[in-house]
Formats: C-alpha cells, sequence, structure tokens
C-alpha cells in the first residue's frame, strides 16, 4: 500500500493532478478538509488536526483496494501554514500546542508521514493567470497564500534533507506532466519513515529553529 501527499501553492494544480492520478491509475483520491466536512459553528482548537485523523484512517483503508490513496494536502499542514505566518492565525495556535496533539497521535500511529510527497511550483504570474481562468473555484486567500510559497519550499527542503527521497518537487507545467512524473516516480510503499519520531523530531526542531520571515522574497 502506497500512499503519496501532492502540496503547492493554490491553483498550482493539486487537485487536478490528485483526480486525474487516482482516475487513470486505480487510485483513490482524499480531498482537502473542507471538500469533505463543514466547520462547526462553535468550532474547537483540535477541530481541524481531527480531521487529519480522520483522512489518514480513510488512506489506510482504502489503500486496500487501490493501488495508491492521494491526499490532496499535507496532513501535517497546521505546522509549517502557522510557522510561515508567525503562529498568529487560528487564535494563535502555538508550536507547542500543535507538537503536543500530533505527537501524542504519532505515537499511537493514528497519524503518520506519507511514503513520498509532492510539491508542486510554478512562477507567480502563471499561477494568477490560473487562478483568473478557474471560474469553478473563489480561491479566497489567495493573495495571502502566495506569501508562504518560498518558506513552504525551504520546509520541504529540510525534510527532503533529513530523510532523502522522502519530498520530490515537480515544475507544474500541465496536470498531464505532473501525472507523468509522480507515476515514475511512486515508491512502493516503503513505511519505514511513517511513524518515524526522529523525523517527527527533526520537523518541529527546525520549525522552532527557523523564521518563515527569512525565506520571503524581495
Amino acid at each position: 500500500m502506497t500512499i503519496i501527499q501532492i502540496e503547492g501553492a493554490s491553483a498550482v494544480g493539486k487537485t487536478t493532478t490528485s483526480s486525474a492520478l487516482a482516475l487513470n491509475y486505480d487510485g483513490y483520491h482524499i480531498p482537502e478538509v473542507n471538500t469533505w466536512w463543514k466547520r462547526p459553528e462553535h468550532e474547537y482548537p483540535e477541530w481541524f488536526f481531527e480531521r487529519q485523523l480522520d483522512r489518514f484512517r480513510i488512506a489506510q483503508e482504502k489503500c486496500r483496494d487501490h493501488r495508491f490513496v492521494v491526499i490532496d494536502i499535507d496532513l501535517f499542514q497546521p505546522f509549517w501554514y502557522n510557522w510561515a505566518f508567525g503562529f498568529t492565525l487560528f487564535d494563535g495556535q502555538s508550536l507547542d500546542f500543535i507538537t503536543d496533539y500530533y505527537r501524542k497521535q504519532l505515537l499511537a500511529r493514528k497519524i503518520g508521514f506519507p511514503d513520498k510527497y509532492y510539491l508542486l511550483n510554478i512562477n507567480e504570474a502563471e499561477l494568477r493567470r490560473r487562478k483568473e481562468g478557474d471560474t469553478t473555484r473563489g480561491r479566497g486567500g489567495f493573495e495571502m497564500h502566495l506569501t508562504f510559497i518560498e518558506p513552504q519550499r525551504h520546509y520541504f527542503e529540510a525534510l527532503n534533507s533529513f530523510n532523502p527521497g522522502l519530498v520530490s518537487f515537480i515544475e507544474s507545467v500541465s496536470v498531464e506532466d505532473n501525472v507523468k512524473q509522480i507515476v515514475e516516480t511512486m515508491p512502493a510503499g516503503n513505511k519505514e519513515h511513517m511513524y518515524s519520531i526522529e523525523l517527527f523530531n527533526f520537523m518541529t526542531s527546525w520549525l522552532r529553529e527557523n523564521k518563515a520571515s527569512d525565506f520571503l522574497r524581495g
């Protein structure tokens, strides 16, 4: 069983790539949280984290009947997303708060790292063109999300330096090319790092020692 996750900026092609990949190669596509779940009127701090546990559980279940599962947006997104904005969002959820929750779930094997990450990227002008050309989605927060592109890339480069081969970086020229590159490099399902506390500790330490603002362009 193989679980991969696709990440990248808004309008880079995560969802279309994930859908095409699953449709054409006997995979199962798990979309982002907001596609499957409606946020409660009174949302508690752990609600979004719990949906990541749900997505991981579903991924494990669907792997039994499919060649692979592709998860649209990283299960560990709360770490780097909050970090990218200085932990000022969502009532200031701190790195310690997120770490404490996830560590317990990782040790209980209720969440884990994917077999491989694919980070899609394209230049900002093309992202804007794609956003304007897609009338099916509003893409709220698009401008804000442009600012996390460089910090996000450095974060995934750091993960890849610690665990070589964990992340592939793809220039998102077209969905067809994205799919081709992913199929050619998809792992067979090596689970050595799925529940790695060493990888988790590296990730949290790196986020603690580095500021996202240091990686901003300009």
